[in-house]
């Protein structure tokens, strides 16, 4: 599948055929801040795993919230400063803020896709699996077209097998 994603419907469509949810609290929303919950868990986490939990801010950055953090952490694409620049004596890295909530949208469904989509590291029951087909399969009928605007196949790896959604 292709993570050309373009603008801020397909990334929700995606998160849509995904079963990616909106979890954004009224506190959170007033502040300009959109928390999405994926319906998968890190497969190292065997008491009670947690949902992976991504978050968009207004300022820009974009983070991994999931509860198993001990403290978030960005996902915005990085700059290194050369030493002397603003006082400092050493080489810095520098986060790259992503000024419009489209934007963060489409990096954080870029993100999902390439880092938790396509690699074997996390675990998706066969529950999930069914959902995000029968979701998949809704969404492709109700089409006046019969195709997605991404494409007519979707295809997710999960422990190291590949899943056709279609």
């Amino acid at each position: 599948m292709s993570t050309e994603i373009k603008s801020a419907r397909e990334a929700m469509t995606i998160f849509k055929i995904l079963g990616v949810k909106d979890v954004t609290t009224d506190r959170q929303r007033k502040n300009g801040t959109t928390v999405y919950e994926l319906p998968i868990s890190q497969a190292w986490q065997t008491l009670e795993p947690k949902p992976l939990r991504f978050a968009t801010y207004k300022t820009g950055y974009v983070r991994n919230i999931s509860e198993s953090n001990s403290s978030c952490y960005q996902i915005n694409k990085t700059k290194k400063r050369p030493a002397g620049t603003d006082g400092y004596h050493y080489e810095t890295v520098e986060r790259i803020m992503i000024p419009h909530w489209e934007d963060r949208l489409i990096y954080l469904a870029k993100f999902i896709i390439k880092n938790y989509y396509q690699k074997t590291t996390y675990i998706m029951s066969d529950h999930v699996m069914k959902c995000l087909r029968e979701a998949y399969v809704r969404d492709y009928n109700n089409k006046p077209s019969n195709r997605l605007p991404f494409g007519d196949e979707v295809q997710v790896i999960v422990n190291g097998h590949r899943y056709n959604l279609s």
